[in-house]
């Protein structure tokens, strides 16, 4: 069974490894997650089975919005509906916290977050050209 959880500074170590096997050149360094995890307006959760970290979510929320910064699944556990559980759950929350406006962005080519995002009901608000590097970022909003 999974449980998704706040996550603890313990985690961070097992998040920068996943960070570094599915994020590569976009990848965050420890710092970057400490930083995350000590930030009031930052949370990370962390979706565990059998208390091994398979997934987490960093956001930030500024009422009435969330901004979705990362959102990562072990790849044995990819394809399996988690980042689906991980969304759903955010915005269970966000409806509880009167959160009205979900944004995040993905890198134009990564047409599987893309989908994944569009299946999850966000939408194109905005393309920022050359975000990463020479490729565009696509910037996507979910209304809650």
């Amino acid at each position: 069974m999974f449980i998704i959880n706040e996550a603890e500074e313990k985690d961070l170590q097992t998040i920068f490894e996943l960070e570094k096997e599915l994020f590569l050149e976009e990848k965050w360094s420890y710092f970057q997650l400490l930083e995350e995890f000590k930030n009031r307006f930052s949370k990370i959760w962390v979706l565990k089975k059998e208390g091994e970290v398979t997934g987490y979510l960093i956001f930030r929320e500024f009422p009435p919005e969330i901004e979705i910064f990362k959102i990562g699944i072990k790849r044995k556990h990819q394809r399996k509906g988690l980042g689906t559980k991980l969304l759903q759950k955010l915005i269970e929350v966000g409806k509880e916290k009167k959160i009205s406006k979900i944004f995040l962005e993905v890198k134009a080519s990564n047409l599987q977050a893309y989908n994944f995002y569009k299946k999850m009901g966000f939408k194109v608000f905005y393309k920022r050209k050359n975000y990463y590097g020479k490729e565009e970022a696509l910037v996507m909003l979910k209304e809650i």
